[in-house]
């Protein structure tokens, strides 16, 4: 096939384009329900704590790189991923979100009582 280098490359720029976009929609669906919730300390800005959360799933994600990261992959799609920590995970969203909006007073802007 005549330019297969050409197309091999643009093909694994492709891949990187699509690893990319995912882990910054990834991310975004981490950060943003804690940044909303003020989960985060005030004093941490959020570079710093997006650098952090980069650099825990860079940690989490090395065990899948090793020579035995696909049993591993196996593991923990089978067993940890949709039974434990998918579930853990949404009840403590919904638990942080229902401790905050407890905490909070109701209000409801469009009525006032003045008018």
């Amino acid at each position: 096939m005549p330019g297969s280098q050409l197309w091999a490359a643009l093909f694994f720029i492709m891949l990187f384009c699509l690893g990319l976009s995912s882990m910054f929609g990834n991310l975004e669906g981490i950060l943003t329900p804690l940044l909303d919730l003020h989960l985060v300390p005030p004093f941490l800005p959020k570079e710093i704590f997006t650098g952090l959360m980069c650099l825990f799933c860079f940690i989490a994600a090395l065990i899948f790189t090793m020579g035995s990261g696909n049993y591993w992959l196996e593991i923990f799609n089978t067993y940890a991923t949709w039974r434990f920590i998918s579930p853990l995970m949404l009840l403590v969203v919904f638990l942080a979100y229902v401790v905050i909006e407890a905490e909070s007073q109701p209000t409801y802007n469009a009525w006032n009582p003045d008018f």
